[in-house]
Protein backbone atom coordinates (compact mmCIF):
# COMPACT_ATOMS: atom_id res chain seq x y z
CA UNK A 1 0.00 0.00 0.00
CA UNK A 2 1.44 3.23 -0.72
CA UNK A 3 1.97 6.01 1.51
CA UNK A 4 -0.05 9.31 1.35
CA UNK A 5 1.26 12.47 2.10
CA UNK A 6 -0.49 15.97 2.52
CA UNK A 7 1.12 19.88 2.77
CA UNK A 8 0.86 21.14 6.49
CA UNK A 9 -2.09 23.29 5.55
CA UNK A 10 -4.32 20.72 4.87
CA UNK A 11 -2.47 18.36 7.89
CA UNK A 12 -3.28 21.53 10.00
CA UNK A 13 -6.63 21.25 9.21
CA UNK A 14 -7.26 17.52 9.95
CA UNK A 15 -5.75 17.87 12.87
CA UNK A 16 -7.55 21.26 13.95
CA UNK A 17 -3.94 22.35 14.68
CA UNK A 18 -2.12 25.21 14.20
CA UNK A 19 0.43 24.53 11.13
CA UNK A 20 3.46 25.60 13.85
CA UNK A 21 1.64 22.53 15.95
CA UNK A 22 2.53 20.85 12.50
CA UNK A 23 6.06 22.16 12.42
CA UNK A 24 6.86 21.25 15.80
CA UNK A 25 5.77 17.47 15.40
CA UNK A 26 7.66 17.45 12.21
CA UNK A 27 10.35 18.58 13.68
CA UNK A 28 9.96 16.42 16.89
CA UNK A 29 9.79 13.16 14.49
CA UNK A 30 6.47 12.46 16.07
CA UNK A 31 5.18 12.30 12.38
CA UNK A 32 6.68 11.10 9.29
CA UNK A 33 7.59 13.64 6.41
CA UNK A 34 9.45 13.68 3.78
CA UNK A 35 10.52 17.22 1.98
CA UNK A 36 9.31 17.91 -1.85
CA UNK A 37 11.58 20.48 -3.32
CA UNK A 38 10.17 23.68 -4.69
CA UNK A 39 11.70 26.49 -6.37
CA UNK A 40 11.93 28.66 -3.73
CA UNK A 41 12.96 25.91 -1.16
CA UNK A 42 11.05 22.69 0.05
CA UNK A 43 7.90 22.16 1.33
CA UNK A 44 6.93 19.57 4.15
CA UNK A 45 4.66 16.33 2.97
CA UNK A 46 3.50 14.73 5.87
CA UNK A 47 2.57 10.90 6.04
CA UNK A 48 -0.90 10.75 6.17
CA UNK A 49 -1.52 8.02 8.54
CA UNK A 50 1.52 8.55 11.18
CA UNK A 51 -1.04 11.99 10.75
CA UNK A 52 -3.73 10.31 12.00
CA UNK A 53 -2.05 7.96 14.54
CA UNK A 54 -0.86 11.08 16.53
CA UNK A 55 -3.01 13.36 16.53
CA UNK A 56 -5.47 10.10 17.12
CA UNK A 57 -8.03 11.18 14.62
CA UNK A 58 -10.38 8.50 13.40
CA UNK A 59 -11.50 7.74 9.73
CA UNK A 60 -10.61 9.44 6.69
CA UNK A 61 -11.85 13.25 7.86
CA UNK A 62 -12.31 15.55 5.94
CA UNK A 63 -10.86 19.42 6.55
CA UNK A 64 -13.26 21.22 9.40
CA UNK A 65 -12.38 24.72 8.24
CA UNK A 66 -15.05 24.57 5.55
CA UNK A 67 -18.03 23.92 7.81
CA UNK A 68 -16.38 25.73 10.43
CA UNK A 69 -16.50 29.31 9.13
CA UNK A 70 -18.72 29.16 5.69
CA UNK A 71 -21.25 27.97 7.96
CA UNK A 72 -22.01 30.21 10.29
CA UNK A 73 -21.59 33.40 7.90
CA UNK A 74 -24.30 31.77 5.22
CA UNK A 75 -26.77 30.63 6.73
CA UNK A 76 -27.96 26.91 5.75
CA UNK A 77 -31.26 27.75 3.80
CA UNK A 78 -29.27 29.94 1.45
CA UNK A 79 -27.10 27.07 0.26
CA UNK A 80 -30.12 25.84 -0.90
CA UNK A 81 -30.19 28.24 -3.18
CA UNK A 82 -26.86 27.55 -4.63
CA UNK A 83 -27.86 23.99 -5.25
CA UNK A 84 -29.16 22.82 -8.51
CA UNK A 85 -30.03 19.52 -7.67
CA UNK A 86 -34.09 20.11 -7.76
CA UNK A 87 -34.40 22.00 -4.60
CA UNK A 88 -36.75 24.55 -4.64
CA UNK A 89 -36.61 27.86 -2.85
CA UNK A 90 -39.18 28.92 -0.79
CA UNK A 91 -40.54 31.88 0.74
CA UNK A 92 -38.88 31.03 3.93
CA UNK A 93 -35.53 30.95 2.55
CA UNK A 94 -36.06 34.48 0.31
CA UNK A 95 -37.38 36.07 3.30
CA UNK A 96 -34.18 34.75 5.36
CA UNK A 97 -31.93 35.52 2.69
CA UNK A 98 -33.21 39.13 2.43
CA UNK A 99 -32.86 39.42 6.52
CA UNK A 100 -29.25 38.58 6.22
CA UNK A 101 -28.30 41.21 3.56
CA UNK A 102 -30.46 43.74 5.76
CA UNK A 103 -28.35 43.07 8.85
CA UNK A 104 -25.15 42.88 7.05
CA UNK A 105 -26.29 46.65 4.84
CA UNK A 106 -26.58 47.76 8.56
CA UNK A 107 -23.36 46.42 10.16
CA UNK A 108 -21.80 48.01 6.53
CA UNK A 109 -23.26 51.41 7.03
CA UNK A 110 -22.15 51.45 10.77
CA UNK A 111 -18.31 49.81 10.12
CA UNK A 112 -18.24 53.19 7.43
CA UNK A 113 -19.65 55.39 10.07
CA UNK A 114 -16.91 53.98 12.30
CA UNK A 115 -14.02 54.70 9.59
CA UNK A 116 -14.84 58.36 8.75
CA UNK A 117 -14.89 59.47 12.38
CA UNK A 118 -11.28 57.16 12.72
CA UNK A 119 -10.38 59.08 9.53
CA UNK A 120 -12.09 62.93 11.07
CA UNK A 121 -9.95 62.54 14.45
CA UNK A 122 -6.32 61.26 12.55
CA UNK A 123 -6.72 64.51 10.48
CA UNK A 124 -7.46 66.51 13.19
CA UNK A 125 -4.08 65.09 15.25
CA UNK A 126 -2.26 65.57 11.86
CA UNK A 127 -3.69 69.64 12.29
CA UNK A 128 -2.20 69.90 15.72
CA UNK A 129 0.99 68.20 15.18
CA UNK A 130 1.78 70.14 12.20
CA UNK A 131 0.85 73.16 14.15
CA UNK A 132 3.25 72.51 16.80
CA UNK A 133 5.92 72.12 14.32
CA UNK A 134 5.35 75.14 13.31
CA UNK A 135 5.82 76.48 16.71
CA UNK A 136 8.58 74.90 17.14
CA UNK A 137 10.58 76.08 14.26
CA UNK A 138 9.36 80.03 14.85
CA UNK A 139 12.37 80.88 17.45
CA UNK A 140 15.38 80.09 15.29
CA UNK A 141 17.31 82.39 16.52
CA UNK A 142 20.49 81.15 18.88
CA UNK A 143 20.37 82.34 22.32
CA UNK A 144 23.48 84.23 21.69
CA UNK A 145 21.42 86.37 18.96
CA UNK A 146 20.15 88.19 21.52
CA UNK A 147 22.87 90.74 21.70
CA UNK A 148 23.43 90.98 18.21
Amino acid sequence: MPTEYISIQEASEVSQKSIQTIRRAIKAKKVGSKKAKTPQGFNYLIEKQSLYSFYKIKGDTKPAASSSTDASEVPTESKKISKRGGDSVTKFDIKEFTMVMERLMGQHSEERQNFLRLINTLQEKIFFLENQLNLLKAPEKKWYQIWK
